[in-house]
């Protein structure tokens, strides 16, 4: 036999899903944003890339004499 309940128990059990995404999703966020902020921070102040070279500086020019 069918509960005529049933409706009702998952018409109460809607607001606990809401409060389980928002949570899952909570999480989610705040994990990607401390991978993608270590990954900026890494790139922007600690990793010390190769400077560009506009002209050899071994040579001296003629009209920098």
């Amino acid at each position: 036999m069918i509960d005529p309940d049933r409706y009702v128990i998952e018409r109460n059990r809607i607001p606990e899903r809401i409060d389980r995404f928002f949570k899952y999703t909570t999480i989610v966020l705040i994990v990607l944003n401390v991978i993608l902020g270590t990954y900026t921070i890494y790139d922007r102040y600690i990793f010390d890339s190769t400077p560009i070279i506009y002209r050899d500086t071994s040579t001296i020019l003629t009209n920098e004499i």
